[in-house]
């Protein structure tokens, strides 16, 4: 059996559409950390339903888990334990132990390094966007073609889990705007970090969430929305 590792973002789904339009068989893979945004966990069985493809999800222990055994040392660019713990381990032990024969990942055509990495497995990898020429906007348009576009892409750059350290300040700007409780969660697991840790490091290293928090609340201060109500005719 063939599969292939999913994430909800643009890039994977358009490869499960990908195959899906050539007829190809194969099994979808998802690795759960405990924090994906509610839109990919929204996203994902829409796919599995569209295409007729069975999703397995996979993991090894929430997100929350480790960092609670990592005394909440957060990750980042150059201790990047979240990536293999609840994302490449999980994935890699369920390929093992299926003997998986070829794994398709979606890695574009406009992405040449991430082609050029060697693999490691057991098991084959096979990259179809890149051998069909998809780059960013024609998966994007792929996706949307069957109202699979990842709605998160309305608002964030990509769709990594709710605390990713590489998310951009617009990024973590569009969490506190629309999931404001899950930006709490990551304000307070850097708070935690800040207190238990000797490095004290946060998810990123030019502000803390609290200090952008304060900086966007004090900013709809400057320019509060108006409170008059439209006129009738322009509310019709």
């Amino acid at each position: 059996m063939n599969y292939v590792a999913v994430s909800g973002g643009a890039d994977s789904t358009a490869l499960a559409l990908l195959l899906w339009e050539r007829g190809e068989d194969f099994e979808m893979v998802f690795s759960d950390t405990g924090g994906e945004l509610p839109e990919t966990y929204w996203i994902l069985p829409r796919l599995a339903q569209r295409i007729d493809k069975k999703l397995n999800v996979v993991s090894n222990g929430s997100f929350f888990q480790h960092l609670v055994q990592y005394g909440f040392l957060l990750p980042g660019p150059r201790m990047r334990w979240c990536t293999k713990l609840v994302k490449m381990v999980p994935q890699r032990n369920f390929f093992n132990q299926i003997r998986a024969e070829k794994v398709f990942v979606g890695i574009r055509a406009d992405e040449p390094r991430r082609l050029e990495r060697k693999n490691t497995e057991k098991y084959e990898n096979a990259y179809p966007l890149a051998e069909a020429g998809m780059g960013k906007k024609d998966v994007k348009a792929l996706c949307a073609n069957y109202d699979l576009l990842n709605p998160v892409y309305e608002w964030r750059s990509n769709v990594s889990c709710f605390f990713c350290f590489f998310q951009k300040k617009r990024d973590w700007l569009g969490l506190l705007k629309h999931h404001p409780t899950l930006y709490g969660v990551a304000e307070e697991w850097e708070r935690q970090s800040s207190i238990t840790t000797k490095q004290g490091w946060g998810w990123n290293q030019r502000f803390t969430l609290s200090q952008l928090r304060v900086a966007d609340e004090q900013q709809l201060k400057l320019w509060p929305e108006p409170d008059a109500e439209p006129c009738l005719i322009c509310s019709l």
